[in-house]
């Protein structure tokens, strides 16, 4: 199984750190944001890691990459894009590797933004057992925090629906950047592309897949960091630094 880890974005909520820097290169608590992704995923059987990211950054995840040579199952992806005007969106960029790559699934999916101490292990037991797309879920244990999220119902683990930023929500578990599409799930994700939908947002397909397939869940608690701006990021290094 590969992995994949989206970086292909600006980061523009985070200038100035972010302005001539990718936001997953920013040091968290020591080290940069994505060694902490990385090895979250080395905790898998995976056969290589790909990241996704900008022409205008690559050179410095280049660099990255070359500076930590004990991570030689590491390739980059660069998507032909030097500015916020340009960038293909976390579904446009997957629509375009998957091609490149050839890649047919199974795929686990993680935002380079992304940092939690979740067991990533349970969506591969998942998805063994169903051979179907898993989507890990956070539960974020407050109906007004959920309005401001993706939002799953569920039937046991098994996604019916998902809805972004509802004013209802049906629960309080989020969606988090981790995905496992299976290799149905890329055949849907294509069809979904294909058909014109919108390539920016990855919740616009999971709305659009649960409709037409089984899609399977893992609900994590603990701790769980989407790093979108200032704020979320100063908390994330306050967890890392408490953390033993």
């Amino acid at each position: 199984m590969d992995a994949i880890i989206l970086a292909g974005g600006f980061a523009k909520r985070m200038w100035p750190l972010t302005k001539n820097k990718p936001k997953q290169l920013l040091d968290v608590a020591g080290k940069p944001m994505l060694s902490y992704v990385i090895d979250s995923l080395n905790k898998l059987d995976l056969d290589r890691i790909i990241v996704s990211v900008n022409s205008f950054f690559a050179p410095q995840f280049q660099d990255y990459l070359d500076s930590n040579t004990h991570y030689n199952n590491i390739e980059l992806f660069i998507e032909k894009s030097d500015n916020e005007n340009q960038k293909l969106g976390a579904l446009g960029a997957l629509n375009l590797l998957f091609q490149k790559k050839k890649l047919q699934g199974p795929v686990f999916i993680a935002g380079g933004d992304n940092l939690s101490d979740f067991d990533l292990t349970k969506m591969v037991t998942i998805y063994n057992k169903s051979k179907a797309d898993v989507i890990g879920l956070f539960d974020v244990e407050n109906i007004e925090l959920a309005k401001l999220y993706g939002i799953a119902e569920l039937e046991d683990n098994r996604i019916i629906d998902f809805v972004e930023k509802p004013s209802t929500p049906p629960s309080t578990l989020a969606a988090t950047a981790y995905w496992l599409l299976s290799e149905s799930g890329i055949t849907n994700f294509f069809s979904y592309i294909n058909e014109g939908g919108d390539r920016d947002a990855m919740g616009n397909f999971l709305a659009w897949n649960v409709k037409r397939k089984s899609v399977y869940s893992v609900s994590f608690k603990g701790n769980w960091y989407d790093i979108g701006g200032l704020d979320s990021y100063s908390e994330a290094q306050k967890w890392l630094e408490r953390r033993p």
